[in-house]
């Protein structure tokens, strides 16, 4: 099969917005390439400079890639929606269009995907790689294919963080726009009793799926396909995993608080930092009181409890 890939070159103070747009239409796969957060890796020495090339380090600005089928006719609808974002945030953003055959998506992936730890207990391995775990590891196995949630990005790796240091055991669980599984999966792994996944696009349900089935998880993980803003009033849950945008957190908050226990927890990730106080006014008009809060560059992850 052959994918449309739209990238949008522009601000960073946008890049949630662009995201939503094109998850808003169906997109079957966004990355977000954050050159300001790799500068941050590279004072660490966390990562690999030949990869890239020489001037990756220079760049200001971000790029949002969507991948829509072949077939789609959406170009319209982004333009028109991009010129809105221009308008709202005093930006410019420019539009590029390319063509992506899936075996090339597999392919690049095999090639910059390695296995990495995130948190004290959390190894996040490529179905294609070997690992031995060391004592106390859990590893999670994944082949992401196009659905966003590979643990590289900093608001996947904030809500496994939150898992790493929260669950207890034992905990029913809600993963609202599972992605790839990835965090279904870890929260399970680390001791959760039972994960309702639901993603509203029918790619990522398809790549969770068989993620939980390479971990072994089906008899405890549900996958479906919808609109969980709809469906989580109808659900009970001690933990909510939210890796979305801070609009759609904004919208489901009110459910959520109803669908989760006394003490419960949520943990929201995907939120640019300039749309953070918004989320966090939304939390405590819901009931929650704020725990924690992950920083990095222009993401912010936060961790709160129902009172």
């Amino acid at each position: 099969m052959k994918w449309k890939e739209i990238s949008v070159v522009t601000e960073g103070i946008c890049a949630e917005a662009v995201a939503g747009i094109f998850h808003e239409l169906g997109s079957g796969g966004v990355v977000v390439e954050d050159f300001q957060a790799a500068r941050r890796y590279e004072t660490r020495n966390k990562w690999n400079k030949g990869l890239f090339s020489p001037d990756f380090l220079d760049h200001d600005f971000v790029v949002i890639r969507a991948y829509f089928s072949e077939d789609s006719q959406v170009i319209d609808q982004v333009s028109e929606l991009l010129s809105r974002v221009e308008e709202n945030f005093g930006v410019k953003c420019r539009i590029l269009m390319d063509e992506v055959k899936d075996e090339d998506w597999e392919e690049s992936w095999k090639k910059y995907y390695h296995t990495f730890k995130v948190g004290k207990r959390i190894v996040i391995k490529p179905s294609w790689e070997e690992y031995t775990p060391q004592n106390g590891e859990i590893v999670v196995e994944l082949d992401p294919g196009m659905a966003f949630g590979t643990g590289i990005h900093a608001s996947t790796r904030f809500c496994l963080r939150f898992l790493d240091n929260f669950l207890r055991g034992g905990e029913k669980i809600i993963d609202a726009g599972c992605g790839s599984g990835i965090l279904s999966i870890a929260a399970v792994k680390l001791g959760a009793e039972s994960v309702f996944a639901m993603d509203i696009d029918d790619v990522a349900v398809k790549a969770a799926r068989e993620n939980v089935k390479l971990n072994g998880l089906s008899d405890r993980i549900k996958v479906e396909k919808g609109d969980i803003v709809e469906k989580i009033g109808d659900l009970e849950a001690d933990i909510i995993l939210a890796n979305i945008t801070a609009e759609v957190i904004n919208i489901l908050l009110p459910e959520a608080a109803k669908a989760l226990k006394p003490g419960g927890m949520f943990f929201g990730s995907g939120i640019v930092d300039s749309r953070f106080p918004g989320v966090q006014e939304k939390l405590e008009k819901c009931g929650f009181t704020v725990v924690e809060v992950l920083t990095d560059v222009d993401w912010v992850g936060v961790a709160a409890r129902k009172i």
